[in-house]
């Protein structure tokens, strides 16, 4: 099992359910009914009927922030933490994309969704059948959410602010100086496609996964050529916590570089010979977004408001995030950001992209390791 937060452990993942343990031996599990995601409960006693509840905020932050924000959340409303009360927490995993995104890709109306959705990447609501049918003004509230100048570039704003832009995880460049020699580092993204780099780029991802974000960046300014040439300068795919592990045990894959992000980037060891690069054309920025359901913001605007004010933006920022919230601090190595935009988004079928994507890489063949499953 693996630990996700303060007082949760992930015990498994069935076929369609999510089940957890918490460290006192209660279980539950976030299974989708005609009446929606519910979260049934249990206690340590086989014999105790299961009780449902249907929770009306879900969260699936990135790892590396599911623990900070659960305390955060916990502190400012006590009320909401007990799973009896309704609300439940999820850590970001791959998991849960053959469990919830695949529920939810499969909905026809929004009923089944809690009234508040926090995700990350971009996953199936970017999905062209699910914004067609669904994102819509009948279905959420419009989110008029105030943004940090570091965005003004970017328009990363929803043009409908049907999603409200919460932050952003911000991929950037991690080399091994002494892989390089005297050669310049790479300072944009179009030199990870040199054919000098072949096999010697870990990118995120295990088996079953892999960062679309990057991916899109390429397919957006390349085509489907430059996806090909990334492709064969991939050494792995790990999770972002394996290439630190990597790097802090004498970089043990061989790799001259790095795409991770800022998230885990700024916690590299000092007397490691690694260097951060922030690329001149921008970090790619990954989305973390929120939904809200129609008729929900003034029944949880206490919550909302939290969202997206001052406390959580701070410690987003801590944590390596950049908050849209504008009283953040930004204190990075670099402040161009690199966003796919909203009309490549609109005009594209992300999931036959991803898909197309998928084949180039299976067909190519890269390093992973298994256990990485555990960390997504």
């Amino acid at each position: 099992m693996k630990k996700i937060a303060n007082n949760t452990l992930v015990e498994k993942t069935r076929k369609n359910a999510i089940v957890v343990q918490n460290i006192e031996g209660y279980k539950y599990a976030i299974k989708l009914t005609d009446n929606g995601f519910e979260l049934q409960h249990s206690s340590k006693s086989k014999n105790q009927r299961l009780k449902s509840i249907k929770p009306f905020i879900i969260s699936v932050w990135p790892t590396i922030f599911q623990s900070a924000f659960k305390k955060i959340f916990s502190r400012a409303f006590p009320q909401y933490t007990d799973n009896n009360k309704g609300s439940v927490i999820l850590t970001g995993s791959v998991n849960y994309d053959n469990v919830f995104y695949k529920h939810i890709e499969s909905l026809t109306s929004t009923e089944q969704l809690p009234d508040i959705l926090i995700t990350s990447d971009f996953n199936i609501l970017y999905h062209r059948n699910f914004r067609d049918n669904l994102i819509n003004d009948v279905n959420f509230e419009t989110l008029d959410l105030p943004i940090h100048s570091i965005y003004f570039n970017t328009k990363f704003e929803h043009p409908s602010k049907l999603f409200g832009m919460l932050a952003s995880d911000a991929l950037v460049m991690v080399a091994d100086k002494s892989k390089f020699g005297n050669k310049q580092l790479p300072r944009e993204w179009y030199e990870l496609l040199d054919p000098a780099l072949c096999n010697s780029a870990v990118l995120c991802g295990n088996r079953d996964f892999f960062c679309n974000t990057v991916f899109y960046h390429y397919v957006k300014n390349y085509g489907f050529e430059g996806v090909k040439l990334i492709v064969n300068n991939i050494l792995a795919r790990m999770h972002p916590e394996e290439m630190l592990t990597s790097m802090h045990s004498g970089n043990s894959t061989g790799a001259s570089l790095y795409v991770m992000p800022y998230s885990y980037a700024r916690t590299i060891q000092k007397n490691f010979d690694y260097q951060i690069i922030w690329p001149d054309d921008g970090a790619i920025i990954i989305p973390i977004q929120m939904l809200v359901k129609k008729g929900s913001y003034q029944k949880y605007s206490d919550v909302i408001n939290f969202l997206t004010g001052d406390i959580l933006g701070a410690a987003l920022e801590k944590h390596g995030f950049l908050a849209t919230n504008p009283n953040t601090c930004k204190d990075y190595p670099g402040t161009a950001l690199n966003w796919a935009g909203w009309n490549f988004i609109e005009n594209s079928d992300l999931f036959k992209m991803k898909n197309k994507i998928r084949k180039l890489i299976s067909d190519k063949g890269h390093l992973f390791n298994d256990a990485s499953k555990t960390f997504f």
